[in-house]
């Protein structure tokens, strides 16, 4: 029996498939690892352990990938002063951020062990990739599938 999902972009049903026939690639996004993780954070990792498992079970090997948001998450300035939730927390907690990531990434992960999660086979941290990031946001710039607000020149 094949596995079929809706896909929401063309809204229609169909299977699940590797895109080069070997291994299906997942992607999830993963923690911004400022505090510890809550049952509505939780909730999210679930849903994406629940659609690989699904995968699995119909015996299409899975790469999963997910990502450690260490840096970079502003807060809603228009509630706040828009200041990154890393250096906040560090500052509150009086450590640095790598410090702040450190903990509750392991915290994060802790958790996800005691809901019986199947662990990423990748982590990737968000400080690792910054240049790759600003590059594929100039290509979603560029082929006008994103754009640049009024007060900055370009997204880089």
């Amino acid at each position: 029996m094949t596995l079929h999902l809706r896909n929401t972009l063309t809204r229609a049903v169909e299977p699940v498939e590797p895109a080069d026939g070997d291994r299906l690639r997942m992607y999830a996004c993963g923690p911004t690892v400022y505090r510890y993780a809550h049952v509505g954070n939780l909730r999210t990792f679930l849903l994406a352990d629940l659609i690989r498992r699904a995968v699995l079970y119909h015996g299409i090997p899975v790469l999963a990938v997910q990502n450690i948001t260490d840096v970079g998450h502003l807060r809603d300035e228009r509630f706040d002063r828009g200041e990154d939730r890393m250096l906040v927390a560090a500052g509150l907690e009086h450590k640095t951020a790598a410090e702040i990531a450190d903990a509750y990434e392991a915290a994060f992960h802790a958790d996800a062990a005691l809901l019986n999660l199947l662990p990423a086979h990748v982590f990737p941290r968000a400080t690792e990739h910054i240049p790759e990031m600003l590059e594929l946001a100039q290509a979603l710039v560029d082929a006008g599938h994103a754009y640049v607000s009024d007060n900055r020149k370009s997204v880089v």
